[in-house]
C-alpha cells in the first residue's frame, strides 16, 4: 500500500476581495468562500492522489469573521485523515486586512473528498503517515469525525430510503 505524509499536498490559495465577490451587504458573499473552500480542497486531494477526486461532504463550515472588500483571502489546506478511497480536508481561512496587513482567521471548514475511477467508482488512494504532533492529533481527531459522518450518512440513506420524491 502506498504512504504519503501530509505535507505533500499541503496548499495555500491566495484571493483578493473584489467588488464581484460581495453580498448585497457588502461583505464576501458566502457562496463564492465555499468555491474557493471547495476548490482549494480538490487541490489538495488531486495532489495528494493524483486520481480523479469529487467532493463527497461539506461536514462543517463556520463563519467566524466577515470578510471585506479589498482584504485579501489565504486559504490553507491539509489532509487529515484517509480511508481506502476518501480524505478529509481541512481548510483554514485567513483574512488579511488589505491596508493594515492584520491577519486573522475568519473561517474552517471540513471537507470530505472521494477518489473516483473513469466509471466513476470509488478507487484506492495512498494513505496518510502522520509525522508531526499536530498531524497527529489531526488525524486522531478526524478518525472520530469520520465514524460520525458515517453515522450521519447511514441515518440519510435510511430516510431517503422511506421518502417519496
Amino acid at each position: 500500500m502506498e504512504t504519503k505524509k501530509p505535507s505533500e499536498s499541503e496548499t495555500f490559495v491566495e484571493r483578493m476581495v473584489l467588488p464581484e465577490d460581495m453580498d448585497i451587504y457588502e461583505y464576501l458573499y458566502g457562496g463564492r468562500l465555499m468555491e474557493w473552500i471547495d476548490n482549494c480542497a480538490s487541490i489538495v486531494a488531486t495532489k495528494h492522489c493524483r486520481k480523479r477526486t469529487v467532493t463527497g461532504s461539506i461536514d462543517s463550515l463556520f463563519f467566524l469573521l466577515p470578510i471585506h472588500l479589498g482584504d485579501m483571502v489565504i486559504l490553507h489546506g491539509y489532509i487529515n485523515y484517509t480511508t481506502k478511497s476518501t480524505m478529509e480536508i481541512e481548510i483554514d481561512v485567513i483574512k488579511e486586512e488589505g491596508l493594515t496587513g492584520i491577519r486573522r482567521y475568519a473561517t474552517k471548514a471540513y471537507l470530505t473528498y472521494v477518489a473516483i475511477d473513469s466509471d466513476g467508482r470509488p478507487t484506492e488512494i495512498p494513505q496518510i503517515v502522520p509525522e508531526t504532533d499536530e498531524e497527529k492529533k489531526r488525524y486522531q481527531d478526524a478518525e472520530k469525525r469520520a465514524e460520525e459522518r458515517r453515522k450521519r450518512l447511514e441515518s440519510i440513506k435510511q430516510q431517503l430510503a422511506t421518502m417519496v420524491p
